[in-house]
């Protein structure tokens, strides 16, 4: 009877909604059991690796598709930027980043890029409070991830004589004009490509504008004409006169140099040429085996190479480019002006270096030697070595 009484106690506790231990069992039992929801699993992100802002995309070229993320410092020193949210990859990474309104010159920032295959053509334009400029085709470019910040506007930068924007009502000469522009001294050759041995004429009026130029007495096709005219001698600025323009092959390199008040650039491999002359001389070449690099190249692409020695040919006619360290000097800097600096070629012959990527420094300190000066650095992830 006592059981009795007691179950039926129980039932009139539970049938209530009483408490205990007894009320808490029966909820766990009844309860029915709620799946956590599951959180998306977000993609690891890239270490950013520190650049400073003069550092370009041109090393990656052959890497098109990758992504790259970087860290830009603060208080930034804008470099120069062809194009508008495809830039060639000789712009400035950071400054490109500062034109697509993902960071400031003055906070710096972490920016992820895109490799791209080269263009056709790169708009200038202004937004974010930076310029780009006009250009023309060009071998390798790279895209910021995510693109423009939304509510930026673009606005086109006018393309004039050749290569000049007006702003406010002044003219400032850019270089680099567009192929189709309407003032002969930005004529270029592009257009004859392939046609090797043929030749034509290019008027090019008194009192030019001079654009960009690429090589020495063998020009790059798409260099300005008439601006490569003044820099053999065949005409000047203010007189101007008509050239005979031969078609030549793409060369291997081209040396940049400074004549009749022209300054040329270097360049690496290019698809085509051209000469005022019939027959040029012989190129010279890198030596069988050793990659030929740019005066601009830097050392950033082997940093994922270990200790092993890298070889690779500066070309002669070279211009100095930028450099921090005196031995170590940070990846990021100019191979062939380190070359310089420590006494293995000359601006002038160029020649063969060797080199070996070492680990990042917490500190790099400048100094002067052979006609080159180099830079302070603080921390940087990578480093190399010119070796014997």
């Amino acid at each position: 009877m006592r059981r009795s009484t007691e179950k039926m106690v129980a039932l009139l506790v539970l049938s209530l909604g009483g408490t205990g231990a007894a009320c808490k069992r029966a909820e766990t039992a009844i309860a029915a059991p709620v799946a956590a929801p599951t959180q998306p699993q977000l993609p690891m992100q890239p270490p950013a690796a520190p650049i400073t802002w003069a550092a370009n995309a041109t090393s990656f070229r052959p890497q098109a598709g990758a992504m790259l993320t970087f860290q830009c410092p603060p208080n930034g020193a804008p470099g120069t930027v062809w194009g508008s949210d495809i830039y060639s990859d000789d712009s400035s990474i950071c400054t490109a980043a500062a034109h697509s309104g993902r960071i400031t010159r003055a906070a710096g920032g972490v920016v992820q890029i895109q490799i791209a295959p080269g263009q056709p053509s790169y708009p200038g334009t202004m937004r974010a409070g930076e310029t780009t400029r006009h250009f023309g085709a060009f071998p390798g470019s790279f895209t910021i991830v995510g693109g423009p910040q939304p509510g930026l506007v673009a606005v086109p930068v006018p393309q004039l004589n050749g290569g000049g924007v007006n702003i406010g009502g002044v003219q400032i000469r850019i270089g680099g004009g567009d192929a189709g522009a309407p003032n002969p001294w930005s004529a270029k050759a592009t257009s004859h490509r392939g046609n090797n041995g043929s030749s034509f004429t290019q008027e090019c009026p008194p009192n030019g504008t001079l654009a960009s130029v690429w090589g020495t007495d063998v020009y790059t096709d798409d260099s300005s004409i008439c601006s490569a005219a003044v820099h053999v001698g065949q005409i000047t600025l203010a007189q101007g006169g008509r050239v005979t323009v031969f078609v030549h092959p793409g060369q291997p390199s081209y040396a940049g140099s400074a004549r009749s008040g022209v300054t040329s650039m270097s360049f690496a491999s290019f698809p085509g040429s051209f000469a005022f002359t019939s027959s040029i001389a012989p190129t010279v070449r890198a030596p069988e085996g050793v990659e030929a690099i740019t005066w601009a190249a830097s050392a950033t692409r082997f940093r994922t190479a270990g200790r092993a020695r890298q070889e690779v040919w500066c070309p002669p006619g070279g211009r100095p480019g930028t450099v921090w360290g005196r031995g170590p000097f940070t990846d990021d800097s100019s191979i062939c002006t380190a070359a310089v600096f420590a006494g293995r070629i000359t601006f002038e012959e160029g020649g063969v270096v060797r080199l070996r990527p070492k680990p990042g420094r917490a500190h790099y300190e400048g100094d002067t030697r052979n006609g080159v000066t180099t830079r302070d650095y603080a921390v940087f992830p990578g480093s190399f070595d010119i070796t014997r």
